[in-house]
């Protein structure tokens, strides 16, 4: 018999994650927090997008503060920065300019 399981059957990816209902997800943010790094092309240059309109954040750098990683793992489930997390719950990474701005209309900043 073949099982169309995604998670265990002949078709499971071993690399998709698998996400658990009863798994705590860390509380959103009272201001808008950006992990990255100095070194990252992509930090910088979300981190200029804020800056030119004005949005008032949190920077968390990643370097300085490496244990900090696993909050913005635990919210994408990936190890790629930035990571941007905004009050609402919801979070962008890696976003285009864009996306950026588009996600900041849209949340009034």
């Amino acid at each position: 018999m073949i099982s169309d399981d995604l998670a265990t059957g002949p078709f499971a990816r071993t690399f998709a994650p698998v996400f658990s209902a009863d798994a705590e997800l860390p509380a959103p943010p009272a201001l808008l927090t950006v992990y990255g790094a100095d070194w990252c092309r992509d930090c910088r240059r979300s981190k200029a997008v804020l800056d030119v309109r004005r949005v008032e954040y949190v920077w968390v750098d990643l370097v300085a503060e490496p244990d900090r990683a696993d909050e913005a793992k635990a919210l994408t489930g990936r190890t790629t920065i930035p990571v941007l997390a905004f009050p609402d719950g919801d979070h962008l990474v890696e976003p285009s300019n864009a996306e950026l701005c588009a996600k900041l209309d849209r949340a009034g900043l």
